[in-house]
């Protein structure tokens, strides 16, 4: 509790603050390089709080946590430039990151096992190179607004998450559980790719359609049928525009965080494999941005101390 006061402390004070928690004990960096000096620091199964504010990247090798303050905060946490994750001694723990905006590419690479991204907005995510084998790659209610690509035979869960240009390499593939996904050209790179309850939008009429490799469960097209070329492939359904299917989402040109990506009444009639609407907020795990973690919303600290040296502090906690 008091690190997270001086961290709220901080906040008010335009600081960005890194609070590194070892076995109980917290260690607060300060700076726009403070999450440099914390990973640096940290070891294998430490959790890592960023204030409010942006933050510069830095590789990652350590199966740590990382925690922001959520991506629809008025004020976020931004990790600003590109960075690897490749955790080369995980033990009993795993990569975890949370609540965070990253605004360069993000590449995951190695061996190691399931790492998780929660409630995270990314530009772009990569692979590192054609021998990387991460096993089970979460991402659960994120946003990729640019494109999200992996090789090797990297193996990703996509769960209740908008990703923009999906596509796989070499042997990897992902599974896909009511995602929105919006591609230029579905038929390139998404080889042994399992989608149930998705969204899928395509602009070209030219390769709009998916390889006969991959499979599909009652999804929704936009505006081409994409699944003819599937052997696989029951209770899909096609509708000819976004303005059919969204209340806001209509693409222009370039990304908007405006968007919420609701259904229409229409878009809802189209059900899931387990009865729910497709998209979003259907399926085991409807997006929602709220954190798994306490953020302090407010705190007031009387001027000076009392007759018996005691200091008034007032705790909201959210």
């Amino acid at each position: 509790m008091v690190a997270m006061m001086v961290a709220t402390m901080s906040f008010a004070q335009n600081t960005v603050v890194a609070s590194l928690n070892h076995e109980g004990e917290s260690t607060m960096f300060y700076g726009v390089g403070s999450l440099q000096q914390a990973v640096a620091e940290a070891a294998s199964g430490d959790i890592i709080s960023l204030s409010s504010g942006t933050f510069n990247a830095t590789n990652i090798t350590k199966a740590i946590t990382l925690r922001g303050v959520g991506i629809d905060n008025e004020n976020p946490t931004y990790i600003e430039g590109g960075f690897n994750i490749n955790v080369s001694e995980e033990g009993s723990n795993r990569f975890t990151m949370e609540g965070i905006r990253c605004k360069g590419e993000v590449k995951l690479g190695g061996t190691f096992s399931s790492p998780y991204f929660v409630k995270c907005q990314f530009w772009r995510i990569n692979g590192i190179g054609n021998t990387d084998a991460i096993e089970n790659v979460m991402v659960v209610n994120c946003k990729v607004t640019d494109f999200f690509r992996q090789g090797g035979s990297t193996t990703v869960s996509l769960v209740n998450s908008y990703i923009a240009e999906p596509g796989v390499y070499e042997n990897a593939h992902f599974m896909a559980t009511n995602c929105i996904l919006s591609k230029y050209n579905p038929g390139d790179n998404m080889q042994n790719t399992i989608f149930k309850n998705c969204i899928y939008w395509t602009t070209n009429q030219w390769n709009y359609k998916l390889p006969i490799s991959s499979k599909a469960y009652n999804c929704l097209s936009i505006p081409y049928d994409i699944f003819t070329n599937l052997t696989d492939s029951p209770n899909n359904t096609t509708m000819a525009a976004l303005t059919d299917v969204f209340t806001d989402f209509n693409w222009e040109g370039s990304w908007s965080d405006e968007w919420t990506f609701t259904l229409t009444e229409t878009g809802k009639a189209v059900k899931g494999t387990d009865g729910k609407e497709v998209g979003l907020y259907g399926g085991p795990q409807p997006f929602n941005l709220t954190l798994s973690y306490p953020l302090i919303s407010t705190m007031n600290v009387d001027e000076q101390t009392d007759d018996n040296g005691q200091l008034k502090v007032e705790i909201g906690v959210k």
